[in-house]
């Protein structure tokens, strides 16, 4: 087993060079770094064990669980952006084959440690090489890389040259060799300019419509109320928000989500409002929403519970910059609705606020639009709230009195479906309903009385959890309100009744205790899956190091452990080798049979040389001969001296 072993495919150490290779590109040096001198401490151990084929298939049901448990954790934390840490990762998880097959007097594992359908027909087994496929899977886990390209393409080519100048064929003279493999990577260079141009514009693309399929991020400019629900609107326990205590925070809190200008059929939407990126500062993750404004000392620190890559965040008025080290990209509109990319779960960030209102956009006409079908409706109630036109503020002010003393908050809307708009039901006869009726109607009669008003929606935090020792906001405490433009800002104008707060607070769950437990068990897990754990990892990676040493030295002392001799590189002349045969060719052509034009050895040798009795077939001898001519290293000792014996007894049957 052990006087004829495959010489590996791979030059020395080029294995541990993709993995420093790899260690540089995507961050995890120092991993990279010790798995590459662990390799290369064992290829040059004189130790190697008898490795049984069913610990290899250990050690390969080992790595499977292994890159399914990453593949998990990594699409838990990046959500669909997983998919390029479960590629950065891929070496740690691979890293048990190689190590086994390092490790193997055999220098190889069965085929069936690869393939669980091998396991039950051993005739169909073989061995196989993993290391250059492992130094691919370096290769692509280094293409998530922090490297500049040129880097990142210098990387590549020298280790492919590496594994290609091993493999070349012997028949061929090096500058031919050269000019073949200059073709092959000036071709490589432009099809790859090409993908990276087609790359960049299908990227966006491919974002933009993957977002549209319906288990994607709701649409963030349009916002489908509950107006004209029949029965109680169930409103959910579930905590969305979660706020950290601090000395400047004032309670209740007003958490401003998004805002919208038109209204159609009971839905709002924002026209004419398209996101675009805000642009972070260089080397930091905090995106400043004003830069014009100074720098705020007042911070919010909130958690979001959110199920999407893209989330609408809830902020303070007042919001100045946000800053997280969980985001990917954050957008903003006109309306001053801030939407981010994260990974699904528990994102947490910090808000700065200002003491003034951070501006918005100047109203535009949808702003002072009353749709025909609630016209008439508004008039009347305008008349009702003795509107003057006259004041904005004072006007503003008469319309939320005008609410407060003359309706009342509901959850259940009793009755059936009227040929009336439900919101002019509300207006004229009903006169009770939850926060979008009153909201949508402030609106509107904002907007008939000349002054611009949106509609906006958010949640109040009230609520605190002794559990969590935090503020936190509920499903039933997401709220609508009016935003007004009065004197040259936009200004909340909230008219719903203040006991909507307590009114479903008496509703809640008789379980919610239970509910808020598991939702805690939950979030810390979900926190947990956030924390970065690399400086701890790169702490214990010294650890290994010993801890291999001592492995080895007890392992040495297994019955399976093997000496083996130190690896040596035999000279490379296919030439002296393929000459072996070269006393058949001399003897055919002493009787003069020459091969033809374009004739191949085993064409000619099949043609003109007869089959001795013992059984030396020619097929065999030209297999040799081919194997000897083309192969990649040279033929071993014990298979050389067969040749030679086999050759031998052909020339004298001749």
């Amino acid at each position: 087993m052990t006087g004829d072993v495959p010489r590996p495919i791979l030059p020395p150490g080029w294995l541990a060079m993709g993995l420093v290779f790899w260690g540089l590109g995507s961050a995890n040096l120092a991993g990279g770094a010790v798995m590459a001198a662990l390799l290369e401490a064992l290829r040059r151990a004189p130790w190697k064990w008898n490795i049984a084929d069913r610990d290899c298939h250990r050690a390969a049901d080992l790595t499977s669980v292994i890159f399914a448990l990453g593949t998990v954790i990594q699409f838990q934390r990046h959500g669909v952006h997983g998919i390029y840490e479960i590629l950065a990762i891929t070496p740690y998880c691979l890293f048990p084959l190689v190590l086994t097959q390092t490790a193997s007097t055999r220098q190889s594992l069965p085929m069936s440690a690869l393939f669980y359908s091998l396991r039950r027909r051993a005739h169909a087994d073989r061995p196989i090489d993993v290391a250059p496929y492992y130094l691919g899977a370096c290769i692509l886990a280094a293409s998530t890389t922090t490297l500049e390209p040129q880097w990142y393409a210098a990387g590549v080519v020298v280790l492919t040259l590496g594994v290609v100048w091993r493999a070349r064929p012997g028949r061929f003279d090096w500058r031919h060799w050269s000019a073949a493999v200059g073709l092959a990577a000036a071709l490589g260079l432009a099809a790859l300019a090409g993908l990276q141009a087609a790359q960049r514009q299908l990227e966006h693309s491919f974002l933009y419509w993957f977002h549209q399929f319906p288990w994607a991020s709701p649409n963030p400019n349009r916002e489908v109320t509950a107006i004209g629900t029949i029965g109680r609107l169930k409103l959910s326990d579930q905590i969305r928000v979660r706020v950290t205590p601090n000395p400047q925070l004032s309670i209740p809190l007003l958490l401003e989500q998004a805002h919208y200008d038109t209204f159609r059929y009971g839905t709002w939407t924002a026209t004419d409002a398209p996101f675009a990126a805000v642009d972070a500062i260089a080397g930091a993750q905090r995106w400043p929403l004003n830069p014009a404004l100074p720098a705020s000392t007042a911070t919010t620190e909130i958690t979001l519970q959110h199920r999407h890559e893209l989330s609408l965040l809830p902020v303070p008025r007042g919001a100045q910059a946000i800053e997280s080290p969980e985001i990917a990209e954050l957008q903003g509109n006109r309306f001053g609705t801030l939407m981010a990319e994260s990974p699904p779960g528990a994102l947490r960030f910090r808000v700065e606020t200002a003491a003034a209102t951070v501006p918005k956009d100047e109203p535009g006409p949808a702003d002072r639009q009353v749709p025909d079908a609630y016209a008439a409706a508004i008039r009347n109630a305008l008349e009702e709230a003795a509107v003057t036109h006259t004041d904005a503020a004072r006007d503003a002010a008469r319309i939320r009195n005008y609410f407060l003393e003359n309706f009342t908050y509901s959850l259940v809307q009793r009755g059936g479906l009227s040929r009336r708009t439900p919101l002019v039901r509300f207006l004229r006869d009903t006169r009770h309903g939850h926060c979008e009726y009153f909201a949508t109607a402030t609106v509107l009669m904002l907007r008939a009385a000349g002054i611009p008003a949106r509609y906006a929606v958010g949640y109040v935090v009230e609520d605190r959890s002794v559990l969590e020792d935090a503020y936190i906001a509920r499903a039933r405490h997401a709220h609508a309100w009016a935003s007004a433009y009065i004197d040259g800002r936009w200004a909340v104008i909230d008219s719903t009744p203040s006991v909507w707060f307590d009114l479903e607070q008496d509703a809640a769950s008789h379980w919610q205790g239970v509910q808020d437990v598991l939702a805690w068990l939950w979030y810390r897990y979900q926190r947990l899956g956030q924390t970065d754990f690399t400086a701890f990892g790169n702490t214990l990676l010294w650890l290994v190091p010993p801890l291999a040493i001592v492995l080895y030295r007890r392992l040495r002392k297994s019955p399976n452990a093997v000496r083996v001799p130190p690896p040596t590189t035999a000279p490379r002349s296919p030439s002296g080798q393929a000459s072996l045969i070269a006393p058949i060719m001399t003897a055919l052509s002493a009787r003069g049979l020459q091969p033809a034009a374009g004739e191949t050895v085993r064409q000619f040798l099949s043609r003109t040389a007869p089959t001795a009795d013992d059984g030396d077939a020619v097929r065999a001898i030209v297999n040799d001969y081919y194997h000897l001519r083309f192969a990649r290293h040279p033929l071993p000792e014990p298979s050389r001296r067969q040749l030679e014996t086999r050759i031998a007894r052909y020339l004298r049957k001749l």
